[in-house]
């Protein structure tokens, strides 16, 4: 692109300015930078023109230090919702997993449970990450790993009924 040289004139001092903005970018510029020297002008009669253009430079070198902060600040919150936003999408496929692991296990399950082979005893527990192996997230709960031995009662069984299913068992425990 080729650079365009503008002449401009600010309370009677001209100077030519080559930029690739348009022209009427620049002078757009320039006639608010007049506007600003005139504002300060008018608010203080015995201020010099020069003291008015160095007033007017310091106030736009402000606003621009200003904006750069806001952007700076703008950009961290962006970058610190793309990692949220990332996070929970990593938690909602982990998540999905789970679902999809229990529904085949529900699914094994019923089926065992309408052969008749639904003893406690028959069922096998499904493979499962090991929870030092899980990734902790911010906000979830930490699950610790029980310890101890533990014994199963064998129920009675009822030697008239030859398929006693897993709920009976149950069932006959609230009897007693």
């Amino acid at each position: 692109m080729s650079k365009n040289r503008i002449k401009l004139n600010i309370y009677g001092s001209e100077c030519v300015i080559s930029s690739d903005d348009s022209e009427s970018y620049v002078r757009s510029i320039g006639d608010e930078v007049e506007k600003a020297m005139e504002d300060i002008l008018t608010k203080n009669e015995r201020i010099s023109i020069t003291m008015a253009a160095i007033i007017t430079a310091l106030s736009y070198c402000d606003d621009a230090h200003k904006a750069s902060g806001g952007a700076d600040n703008l950009r961290s919150q962006i970058k610190d919702y793309l990692e949220d936003s990332s996070r929970a999408r990593t938690e909602t496929e982990e998540a999905k997993h789970e679902i999809d692991r229990m529904r085949r296990e529900i699914q094994m399950l019923r089926a065992r449970l309408a052969q008749g082979s639904g003893e406690p005893d028959d069922i096998e527990a499904p493979e499962e990450t090991p929870p030092a192996a899980r990734p902790v997230t911010p906000g979830s709960p930490v699950q610790k790993t029980q310890t101890g031995s533990y014994s199963r009662v064998a129920p009675q069984r009822d030697v008239t009924s030859e398929q006693e299913g897993f709920m009976s068992f149950f069932e006959k425990k609230n009897e007693e």
